[in-house]
């Protein structure tokens, strides 16, 4: 059993060190804040471990200034880079008695972006209250002698989309697919329904940035609601071939990164440039797939941001049809429950290397990054993308093929 306290006190984090027993108390304690761990897995203090041995698990750097009182660091995986720092650690009770801690969490050259939760089993997860106190995150907890996780976000890690996506397959007519190896060696899958006589594409991807869980969760539940055996899904199935990668930069999540891949490249600032294997591998499912008769006619990329946001091209952009993602949205916030605020935000970035932007340029179709708060209530975002996934199959179902193939005005060509 866990028991937080809302008030939070300076603390500083660092790896096992313990004081000599022949210096006095007062000192020995001064002296914990220059003692350093040799472990790079967990940091290891007389009565307490702070470990990272699991995928996500992140903190660098850790520091002990008394008894109970811990700092711990994330650090970016590489720079320039987004500042979004992301922490995930087990606290391991080494004592027999429980224990009343102080603990810090800071991102190095960055403001708090996510904030604590915990959890016994590291799937159900709650809040914690915290401080925020010169842009670091402070806690208080009585540690008794259950083990814990502390994280930014809820972990969903690797094993978990390996599951999700086998468990999907086996209950709808989604079939599991190898899109490609990462960088690290690490299984890049896609979920694909697919019929012979089917000739336009619904794409969606996930998970380009690791610590982006919102948008995670909404894929989910947008995923699921595709396969659902219902009336609406069979005829939408009937005409549209779909292809889901839900975990496009498997590495950044073992790795509990910020931002980036294994090779320290953000994937959202990498399409058309196709520098790293994991955008190479759609790419070439792309070539391979889009020949002939078959077309992809709308794509969705699933982000986390500080407020929920569609980010659209405009309907002025050589995408067809002209207003189709706004007129998708508005049939969107009329669905969805009255607190939920969609918020279209039209723009275009070329030579960027964003995902929407590329496939508005190579293929002229219409393509929205679909960002949760990080904040967001959970069973609202499921709520949003059921309703989200519902009104696009209708949506899409309305228009008559020929209307997604854009065609450019005298004036254009």
């Amino acid at each position: 059993m866990v028991i937080v306290t809302s008030s939070a006190t300076f603390i500083h984090f660092v790896r096992k060190c313990r004081a000599p027993k022949s210096v006095a108390a007062a000192i020995a304690l001064a002296a914990l804040s220059l003692c350093f761990s040799t472990s790079t897995r967990a940091c290891e203090f007389k009565n307490v471990h702070f470990k990272t041995d699991f995928e996500a698990g992140k903190i660098d750097q850790c520091k002990q200034l008394s008894e109970n009182q811990f700092e711990l660091l994330s650090e970016p995986e590489n720079r320039p880079i987004n500042p979004s720092p992301w922490y995930a650690f087990k606290v391991v009770n080494k004592s027999t008695e429980n224990q009343q801690l102080s603990i810090v969490i800071k991102g190095e050259k960055a403001k708090p972006r996510y904030l604590p939760k915990m959890s016994v089993d590291g799937k159900q997860w709650q809040a914690l209250p915290f401080d925020i106190i010169d842009n670091a995150i402070h806690i208080n907890i009585q540690l008794q002698q259950q083990d814990f996780y502390i994280a930014g976000q809820e972990v969903i890690d690797n094993a978990f989309y390996a599951e999700w996506s086998q468990t999907l397959a086996k209950q709808s007519g989604f079939k599991l697919q190898a899109l490609g190896m990462s960088t690290e060696g690490r299984g890049i899958d896609a979920l694909v329904h697919s019929t012979p006589e089917n000739k336009e594409w619904l794409l969606i991807v996930g998970r380009q940035h690791p610590p982006e869980i919102t948008g995670a969760l909404a894929l989910l539940s947008f995923a699921q609601e595709l396969a659902t055996q219902q009336q609406l899904n069979a005829e939408f199935l009937s005409r549209f071939n779909v292809m889901i990668i839900p975990n496009l930069n498997p590495d950044g999540v073992a790795n509990g990164n910020w931002r980036h891949n294994a090779k320290g490249t953000d994937l959202n600032r990498d399409w058309g440039k196709f520098t790293q294997v994991e955008t190479q591998q759609v790419q070439a499912w792309l070539s391979k797939t889009l020949v002939e008769q078959q077309r992809l006619v709308f794509a969705l990329d699933f982000h986390s941001t500080q407020q929920d946001i569609f980010y659209t091209m405009p309907s002025d952009y050589a995408v067809a049809p002209a207003t189709f993602s706004e007129d998708w949205l508005k049939q969107l916030k009329d669905a969805t429950v009255s607190s939920f605020t969609v918020r279209p935000s039209p723009g275009s970035s070329p030579g960027r290397g964003v995902f929407k932007q590329f496939l508005a340029d190579e293929y002229n179709i219409h393509s929205i990054t679909y960002e949760m708060g990080d904040n967001t209530n959970r069973e609202l975002i499921k709520h949003v993308a059921q309703t989200a996934a519902q009104t696009l199959m209708r949506k899409m179902l309305s228009v008559e093929p020929e209307q997604f193939i854009y065609k450019p005005s005298p004036s254009d060509q």
